[in-house]
């Protein structure tokens, strides 16, 4: 018989290794979701004990949502656009959205804040 496993109070943050950020002003995460036009795209770095996040490109993207309604293809081109980040911020992320990043592994949560303190909780947490 198997050893039943054991809950364990060891919690790891979550540190995406790649992370996009939907911004408009490219200072805070301030777009929504399916109107931005491109993504600013960042990678973990980490040397010794230092954790922090470099702005690796900004990705040009499809708009999906137009006129309060949004294309379900342009939808799905804007998530497989993204496949390769763990986490999306963005100021609004619409349900339909959500499920088209999370059917690709991708985690998609809406804040309104600074990118760079977003970042750094994301970092240092």
């Amino acid at each position: 018989m198997a050893e039943p496993i054991k809950p364990t109070s060891v919690r790891r943050p979550y540190r995406p290794a790649k992370l996009a950020v939907a911004s408009e002003s490219g200072q805070n995460i301030d777009a929504c979701f399916g109107k931005t036009g491109h993504f600013r795209i960042y990678e973990l770095k980490t040397t010794g004990d230092e954790v922090a996040y470099e702005l690796l490109e900004i990705r040009p993207g499809p708009r999906p949502c137009q006129d309060g309604a949004h294309d379900q293809a342009v939808l799905e081109a804007s998530a497989e656009l993204l496949k390769d980040c763990g986490l999306v911020l963005a100021g609004r992320v619409g349900p339909a959205a959500v499920k088209a990043l999370a059917d690709r592994g991708v985690m998609a949560l809406a804040a309104r804040l600074p990118i760079t303190d977003a970042l750094n909780k994301l970092a240092h947490k």
